[in-house]
């Protein structure tokens, strides 16, 4: 017969093993830009595209968030075009690609940017602080 104490450690165990067996990765994510640009500064235009998504253009004035939630079933890599508020092209970079950033975001699949005067910024879940990209 099994003690009390052995069988709670089995299932204790069990339940362990069963959830390290899950991928932590949550399936769907959710990434938000926020604009933090200097005080005064003119609005960006910022259009992001996945290989079967693509969201319209979408104007960031300072403090601003911009957000997209997506299935990495169907989309696992996202890439976004930063515009001037004139329409001149600035810059590209990879907002998302889940083999790069599954561990990287919080558990939850939060994705956390900020677009600073000198640079983008991806908040880190391991080291709990933005980390210049």
């Amino acid at each position: 017969m099994i003690s009390t104490k052995a069988y709670s450690l089995f299932i204790v165990s069990l339940a362990l093993a069963f959830t390290s067996s899950l991928s932590i990765t949550a399936p769907v994510f959710t990434v938000k830009i926020t604009n933090n640009l200097a005080l005064g500064s003119k609005p960006i235009i910022i259009s992001c595209i996945s290989s079967k998504l693509d969201t319209s253009s979408q104007v960031l004035f300072r403090g601003e968030p911009f957000g997209l939630m997506f299935d990495t079933n169907q989309s696992d890599k996202w890439t976004c075009d930063i515009f001037s508020s004139s329409g001149a092209k600035k810059t590209s970079f990879v907002l998302f690609d889940l083999d790069r950033d599954k561990s990287r975001c919080k558990p939850d699949g939060l994705c956390l940017w900020q677009i600073n005067p000198d640079g983008f910024y991806l908040y880190v879940a391991s080291i709990q602080k933005y980390q210049k990209q």
